[in-house]
C-alpha cells in the first residue's frame, strides 16, 4: 500500500468520528472457524445495514446514492488515485482496512470492460485484494459502479489454487489490456453455460484480484446462481447472511449473534451450494421407467425422502456405486435388450405421471461424458476421435440444456388435397425437454451406461484433456448432432427437424478438401469396431445396404406402425429429398388407403419393425408385385458429425480440431470451465 493511501486512511479516521468508532469496534468483533477447512465466521453488528440492504429496483430508486459525492457525509473525503474513480474509506468495515473505490460518475454496477481498471488497482494496492460484487451478488449500491479493497491476508481462500466447494474461474495477467481481454472473455464464457443466471448486462458474478509478484495480478471469478440463500431472513429458522466476495473468499459475515453461534460446516456447505455452482455442471439422466425399480447399493449412501415421496440415495464416498437391474437399452431398434448397469453419483426414484417409477442418476457432467464416449464407441478408438467426440457430446448436451420449453415429438396432420388427394403426417423427434430429467440414457439422446462401459483410461484421458471445451458459433454453443454414418454426404438440420437453418449443420461431402474417397466409405474392421458395438453389427451394412419389404408382410407392418390399413401396397414414391438424398416426404399408396409420411425418422420407423438405417434410399419394385427392394446409404439422420467418417479421419492423422472443423464448418472451440 502506498504511503499516500495509508496517510489518507489515518486522516479520515481523525476527522470522521463514526468511521473511527466502527474501526475501533472491530476489536470486539468475534471471529472463529466454522469447522469447514479455512472458512471463518465473523460477528459484525455494524454490517447489518449492508447485509440487510434492500437492492430491488424500487428501493434503490427511493434512496439517495450514498456513493455520489453530493450525498456523502461532510466528514467523508475522497482520494483520486485511479483515473475515473475515487478512493473512499468504507465507514462500515469488515477488516482493519476497508476501502471503497467508486466511479466518479453515477453509472450502474457492471464489470464489462473494466478488467484493466481492476488490474491497475490491484497492482497499485499491493497487499490488498480488490473485489467486485455484481449488482445482484452483494453490492449494496448496484446503481453506482464501485470496487472494494481489503487486506489479502484476511481472506483465507484467496491464496488457494481453487476454492474447493464451488466453481471458480482463475487467470493471471501481466498488463491492463491483457486483463481486460481475459476478464471480458471469462465473463462471456460464464454466460454461455446453461443455467448461469444472467441479465442483459452480465451474469451473476463476484470478482477478486490481487497482486502476486512483479506485474502479475491474479483474478478469481465466482459465478453465482443466487443473491442470497433460501434461508436468508430474520424469522425463526432463518439467518441474516448475504454472501458477497468476502464471504465466498472465506470469511462469512453476520450481524446477529445467534447466527454467529449457530453457523457450522453443514450450514456453510448449504450456503455455498445454494448461492454458487459446483465445480462443473451436474446432469440428471433418466435411466429407466418401469412398474418396479430393482437396485443394489454398493458402499455408503445417505437416504433422503422428499415431501412428494421421491427417494434419493446420495453417495457418502467417492467409491460408492449403485446397480440398476434389467435396464432396457436400444429401445425400438434391432438390438433392443436388457442388462444390469452400474452407476456412480446419486440415485433418485420417483413416481411418473403415468403411475410408474423412474430411476434418475445425478452425475457431474464430465463423469457423464466418460460413460457416453465409452458407450458410443470402442475404447480402442484413436485419441483424436475420442477427444473430438468428447467435445461434440459436451456441446450437444449443453446446447440442449439451454433450450427451454418445446415438445419431444412434433407431429402435424395435414388433410389431403391436391393431385395426390391423401392425408399427410409430418413429424420429427427431438430431445428438447424431458419433464423429469435433463437427458435419457438411450440413443434418443446419447448412449449412457454408467461405469458399466467406463473401462478405458484412453476415454478418461480424452475427456480430461478436453474438459469444459465446446463448439461455439459467436456466443452460442452449437447444437452438434452426430450419427453413425452419413453414407458419403451429410444432411441439413432442417431436413430432419424443425425448419431452422444452422450455418454449421449443412450438407457436404464427407471427403477430404482436395477430393478423394469419402471418409466413411470403409470396410476396415478395426475402424468399424471403434464405432459399432457387437449388437450394432447384428444387422449388416451401413455405408450401403439393402432391405426387402415383401408384399405379404408390408401391409401388416404399416398397420402396426401407422395405424392405417393400406391393403395391398402398390407404390412407395419419394416426393421430396434433402440435399444428401434422404427422403423427407414419402407417398405410400395402397388399395385401401394412401398417406404421405415425413420427416426422415417417421419414414424409417414406419418401414421397419425396429428402425430403418436411414431414409436415404431408392425404391425398386420387385417383379410380379412381390414387394419392394430398398437400396440405402448411411445409418442415421446424417446431420453433423459422421462417427465412422470421424473414426477414419482420426486413423488418418487428423486432429480433433480438424475433425470438428470438417463436420461443423465455421465454428470455433471455446473452453467454458476448467
Amino acid at each position: 500500500m502506498t504511503p499516500d493511501i495509508e496517510q489518507f486512511f489515518q486522516s479520515q479516521l481523525e476527522r470522521w468520528p463514526m468511521a473511527r468508532a466502527n474501526y475501533e469496534a472491530l476489536g470486539n468483533c468475534a471471529i472463529r472457524p466454522t469447522g469447514m477447512d479455512s472458512v471463518m465466521v465473523q460477528f459484525n453488528p455494524a454490517r447489518a445495514v449492508s447485509t440487510g440492504a434492500k437492492v430491488d429496483a424500487a428501493s434503490i430508486k427511493e434512496r439517495p446514492c450514498f456513493l455520489c459525492r453530493r450525498n456523502r457525509p461532510a466528514e467523508q473525503t475522497a482520494l483520486r488515485c485511479f483515473p475515473g474513480y475515487e478512493l473512499l474509506v468504507n465507514p462500515f468495515p469488515i477488516f482493519r482496512r476497508h476501502f471503497t473505490i467508486a466511479a466518479q460518475k453515477h453509472i450502474p454496477q457492471n464489470i464489462k470492460g473494466r478488467g484493466a481498471d481492476l488490474y491497475s488497482m490491484a497492482r497499485a494496492m499491493d497487499g490488498y485484494a480488490v473485489f467486485y460484487n455484481g449488482p445482484r451478488c452483494g453490492a449494496s449500491a448496484p446503481d453506482h459502479m464501485h470496487f472494494q479493497a481489503v487486506p489479502t491476508d484476511n481472506l483465507p481462500l484467496l491464496g488457494r489454487a481453487s476454492f474447493p466447494w464451488f466453481k471458480t474461474v482463475t487467470f493471471a495477467s501481466s498488463s491492463p489490456e491483457e486483463a481486460r481481454i481475459k476478464l471480458d472473455q471469462a465473463i462471456e464464457n460464464i454466460a454461455l453455460v446453461p443455467g448461469r443466471t444472467t441479465n442483459p448486462q452480465e451474469p451473476m458474478v463476484n470478482v477478486l484480484a490481487h497482486k502476486t509478484g512483479g506485474n502479475s495480478v491474479r483474478f478469481t471469478i465466482i459465478p453465482r446462481k443466487a443473491h442470497r440463500p433460501e434461508f436468508y431472513g430474520i424469522k425463526k429458522g432463518q439467518m441474516l447472511i448475504s454472501p458477497a466476495s468476502v464471504d465466498l473468499a472465506g470469511v462469512i459475515i453476520t450481524p446477529r449473534r445467534e447466527d454467529f453461534d449457530a453457523i457450522d460446516r453443514h450450514i456453510v456447505r448449504r450456503l455455498f451450494s445454494q448461492v454458487c455452482y459446483p465445480e462443473e455442471p451436474r446432469i440428471t439422466v433418466g435411466i429407466m421407467e418401469e412398474d418396479d425399480i430393482r437396485y443394489e447399493l454398493h458402499g455408503d449412501f445417505r437416504r433422503e425422502e422428499s415431501a412428494s415421496g421421491a427417494i434419493t440415495f446420495r453417495p457418502e464416498s467417492p467409491d460408492a456405486l449403485f446397480t440398476l437391474k434389467d435396464v432396457k437399452i436400444g429401445k425400438g431398434f434391432h438390438w433392443q435388450r436388457r442388462e444390469n448397469q452400474t452407476f456412480s453419483g446419486a440415485l433418485t426414484i420417483l413416481a411418473t405421471p403415468d403411475g410408474r417409477k423412474a430411476a434418475i442418476n445425478t452425475v457431474p457432467l464430465e463423469e457423464y461424458l466418460k460413460s457416453v464416449i465409452s458407450s458410443e464407441m470402442s475404447a480402442d478408438a484413436s485419441e483424436a476421435l475420442l477427444q473430438a467426440h468428447a467435445i461434440v457430446s459436451r456441446s450437444w448436451l449443453l446446447a440442449m440444456l439451454r433450450r427451454h420449453g418445446g415438445k419431444d415429438l412434433h407431429r402435424t396432420f395435414i388433410p389431403g388435397e391436391g393431385h395426390l388427394s391423401c392425408n399427410e403426417i409430418v413429424a420429427w423427434h427431438d430431445r428438447e425437454e424431458h419433464a423429469l430429467f435433463d437427458v435419457c440414457a438411450d440413443d434418443h439422446c446419447q448412449r449412457y451406461q454408467g461405469v458399466t462401459r467406463q473401462t478405458s483410461p484412453a476415454v478418461a484421458r480424452a475427456v480430461e484433456l478436453t474438459r469444459g471445451k465446446v463448439v461455439t458459433l459467436g456466443t452460442e454453443i452449437c447444437d452438434t448432432r452426430f450419427s453413425k454414418c452419413c453414407g458419403g454426404v451429410t444432411e441439413e438440420f432442417e431436413t430432419c427437424w424443425e425448419p431452422v437453418h444452422h450455418s454449421y449443420l449443412i450438407s457436404k461431402k464427407d471427403a477430404p478438401a482436395g477430393g478423394g474417397r469419402n471418409f466413411c466409405d470403409t470396410n476396415d474392421p478395426a475402424i468399424i469396431g471403434q464405432i459399432l458395438n457387437s449388437y450394432d453389427r447384428e444387422q449388416p451394412g451401413f455405408y450401403r445396404w439393402e432391405e426387402i419389404l415383401t408384399a405379404k408382410d408390408l401391409p401388416g407392418l404399416l398397420l402396426r406402425k401407422t395405424g392405417v390399413d393400406f391393403g395391398t401396397v402398390t407404390t412407395l414414391t419419394p416426393l421430396e429429398r434433402g440435399k444428401s438424398g434422404r427422403i423427407t416426404r414419402l407417398y405410400i399408396g395402397g388399395t385401401h388407403a394412401s398417406l404421405i409420411l415425413g420427416k426422415e425418422l417417421e419414414i424409417r420407423l414406419a418401414l421397419s419393425e425396429s428402425c430403418l438405417r436411414s431414409s436415404a434410399f431408392d425404391v425398386e419394385p420387385l417383379p410380379d408385385g412381390a414387394g419392394f427392394r430398398l437400396k440405402g446409404r448411411g445409418w442415421g439422420h446424417g446431420v453433423g458429425m459422421c462417427q465412422i467418417g470421424a473414426a477414419v479421419m482420426g486413423a488418418q492423422g487428423y486432429t480433433p480440431e480438424q475433425i470438428i472443423a470438417h463436420y461443423f464448418p465455421g465454428t470455433t472451440i471455446t473452453k467454458l470451465y476448467d
